[in-house]
């Protein structure tokens, strides 16, 4: 061989020793890896993917290839934050590796001018000292932008005072909280007649959704052909997201009401117009993965038939429909809806089962269930398909039964 060739040998050896020379600290082959840093990681996963580092004194490639998994294997978890902050190697040959999988160090609420900054970061779920996940921010996204009195919700994470810790910041754009709608008049023989409802779904700017609402309604006297007024209905409901320790919600409304019509029907003569409700319902919940949200209810009602005319109802069922009913039932609701007020795309189900008590004077079971599903049509067209199903023992009190049919409105968020 000439001495070209011995020289171009040369230098080939010399770049494969340069290329495979040990990385930067580790010293000898080796020999066990201690994990440092791993909270919501699996340390048997993580492991596993360290593993080919084991007995070799690795080159620095092979070690980046092995920490550039381990942030892989966050990454696909929702932990995009998360990297090999460090490593050493110890006389033993003992590699320690140092992960810092991305905490949150603070969080920052901006734009907020009425709710106050402590409870939105309530409502957000996260606490300083969690570990950031985009999945479950993503799902903290939707719920925010499910509140009416936030018109926009931005809640992203910023680099934090030091590697490994980040700053969540929410950014808020309010919405006017207060509704009020009326439509009443007034006459000297039969008084106010008409409805009223005023609502604030941001009481106090601690996010609690308060309604007061009023009714009184006008029927036509099947027998003499004048119009009567009936009883006047009331109901008074309040609702606190998250006022609990935890991620708790609890909920309460009293009421002595006839069912809401805010569009009145002189001549709509339906058995269930007639029905009055007194009494009142609460529950206690829980957020559950941010979509979910698990309810324990009580109930107490007192129903009769008794305004109802005679041509509806006859006097024997009136009696057989009047009475009191105690329930306590569990609920489950998931929700992924987005957009206010009028739903763009999302899905919403409930389930509720309930029981009657051995007080009541009734004693029925029955679950009830609900799905509303929402595809978009282009920019501002929406498909609703919409499910309702029940099942209940036997007997079963009229004011219990399923009804086709009736006053709602599919914006897709409760305003009956």
């Amino acid at each position: 061989m000439n001495r070209i060739g011995l020289a171009c040998l040369g230098a080939l050896l010399m770049g494969l020793c340069v290329c495979a020379q040990p990385a930067t600290g580790i010293e000898k082959p080796i020999t066990a890896i201690e994990l440092r840093g791993v909270e919501a990681g699996s340390p048997p996963a993580i492991m596993a993917l360290l593993q080919p580092l084991m007995g070799v004194q690795p080159t620095a490639e092979q070690l980046q290839a092995a920490f550039r998994a381990v942030a892989d294997w966050y990454r696909q978890r929702g932990y995009v934050l998360a990297q090999v902050a460090n490593y050493e190697q110890d006389e033993a040959g003992k590699l320690v590796v140092e992960i810092a999988e991305g905490k949150v160090e603070e969080i920052v609420v901006q734009g907020n001018r009425r709710t106050q900054a402590g409870v939105l970061r309530r409502l957000i779920g996260l606490k300083p000292g969690e570990v950031y996940n985009e999945e479950r921010v993503q799902r903290i996204r939707q719920r925010l932008g499910r509140f009416p009195f936030l018109r926009d919700a931005k809640l992203g994470p910023e680099a934090g005072s030091e590697p490994g810790m980040a700053r969540l910041l929410l950014q808020v754009e309010e919405e006017r909280s207060l509704d009020v709608a009326l439509a009443a008049g007034y006459s000297s023989e039969d008084g106010f007649i008409g409805y009223a409802e005023l609502q604030e779904s941001n009481f106090a700017g601690l996010g609690h959704r308060v309604r007061l609402q009023w009714q009184r309604e006008q029927v036509r006297d099947p027998s003499t052909g004048d119009l009567v007024p009936l009883r006047a209905s009331y109901a008074f409901s309040y609702e606190a997201p998250r006022i609990l320790p935890g991620a708790f919600n609890f909920g309460v409304e009293v009421y002595d009401r006839s069912p809401f019509y805010p569009v009145f029907y002189t001549n709509l003569d339906s058995l269930r117009r007639y029905e009055r409700r007194r009494g009142f319902n609460a529950y206690i919940g829980l957020d559950w993965r941010e979509l979910f949200e698990l309810r324990v209810r009580f109930r107490s009602d007192e129903v009769d038939y008794d305004d109802a005319p005679p041509g509806l109802i006859s006097p024997v069922e009136q009696r057989a429909n009047r009475g009191r009913i105690d329930a306590v039932g569990f609920q489950v609701l998931y929700d992924t809806r987005e957009g206010r007020p009028f739903t763009r795309a999302g899905l919403y189900a409930t389930a509720l089962m309930e029981h009657t008590l051995s007080r009541s004077d009734f004693r029925f079971s029955r679950v009830v269930g609900e799905a509303q599903y929402y595809i978009p049509f282009g920019s501002e067209r929406v498909l609703l398909l919409r499910g309702l199903a029940g099942m209940a023992s036997d007997p079963l009190p009229l004011s219990e039964k399923f009804w086709l049919g009736g006053f709602e409105l599919l914006r897709g968020y409760d305003q009956d």
